[in-house]
């Protein structure tokens, strides 16, 4: 299960934040790095609440695929 939208971890995330992840699918980075360049040209709270959402939404539709990549984000926090 994906943490909520409200852990800090999806902000973090969104702007560019976390420490350097090497993501194991091609998908995941492709969308991480639109997200992130989104976020650095418009910050407003309003922009990384949609943001939030839409990665939201890609993890919890390719859960299954890009597990590893939750894992790397979210650790111990993520729970199948």
């Amino acid at each position: 299960m994906l943490p909520p939208k409200s852990h800090p971890r999806w902000k973090e995330l969104v702007c560019g934040k976390l420490p350097k992840i090497s993501f194991a699918f091609l998908a995941t980075k492709f969308f991480i790095t639109r997200v992130t360049g989104v976020a650095r040209n418009d910050p407003s709270p309003e922009t990384i609440s949609s943001l939030i959402d839409e990665s939201y939404a890609f993890f919890q539709k390719n859960e299954r695929l890009v597990e590893i990549d939750i894992v790397a984000i979210f650790g111990q926090e993520y729970k199948k």
